[in-house]
């Protein structure tokens, strides 16, 4: 499995943070989340931050709002348009990142290329097909009660990822030509090879039945999933 990481996946993921701080306050009174299960919570965060879905954005925001404006915090935990935003930016940054691997002067012919290969990175990873599959009992430590939620992606498995994969034919001193053919061979990988399966825990958390189940560090769980592209 490959588990390099490039600075890409740290790019969206700080982007993704800057994203979800900058969500504005609405003026509402505070009152008792609505009531939902752990299991359920987790799979709105799933859809909201891996997959962009409307209305689990919705949802999820909705059923937050209540505890982030008691906790004096923004009342919008994510922003739909930032996430889309975030995902229509994504082609041309790591685009750039990639033809940097290769000499200036190939550049420009290059980067139609590159941005199709990171556009079908990103498409990937915001079709996964993730679903929570079972909570454990919830625990209690110190006044808060915690459920740790198993979950299950099904996203492409391709022989060699994206970033390695642009590195080794930078190396391999491929004409302009070879480069744009292999960069395309690398992106046609993320629309035609197999599945697999990330599985994961997602832990949610409350200080009383009155509070939404949360996890003000979701995004850490879920920027595992560069690992797999």
């Amino acid at each position: 499995m490959q588990q390099m990481k490039h600075p890409a996946a740290r790019l969206l993921a700080a982007t993704l943070a800057t994203t979800f701080a900058a969500a504005l306050i609405q003026p509402a009174m505070a009152a008792p989340a609505a009531e939902l299960a752990p299991i359920d919570v987790a799979n709105l965060y799933i859809k909201t931050i891996v997959n962009q879905d409307e209305a689990s954005v919705a949802r999820l925001n909705a059923y937050l709002r209540p505890t982030r404006l008691a906790g004096q915090q923004p009342a919008e935990y994510a922003s739909l348009s930032g996430l889309q935003e975030t995902t229509a930016q994504f082609p041309k940054q790591t685009g750039k990142l990639i033809v940097d691997l290769f000499p200036a002067s190939m550049h420009a012919a290059l980067t139609p290329a590159a941005e199709s290969l990171a556009a079908n990175v990103i498409a990937a990873k915001n079709g996964a097909v993730c679903q929570a599959t079972k909570a454990d009992p919830v625990t209690v430590d110190n006044g808060i009660q915690t459920a740790a939620v198993s979950f299950e992606c099904h996203l492409v498995k391709v022989a060699v990822a994206w970033a390695p994969a642009s590195q080794q034919l930078a190396k391999s001193g491929c004409k302009v030509e070879q480069c744009v053919a292999g960069l395309q061979k690398i992106a046609a990988a993320y629309t035609s090879s197999p599945k697999q399966t990330w599985r994961a825990v997602f832990a949610v958390s409350r200080e009383k039945n009155t509070e939404a189940w949360r996890n003000d560090f979701a995004r850490e769980t879920f920027d595992e999933i560069w690992d797999y592209l």
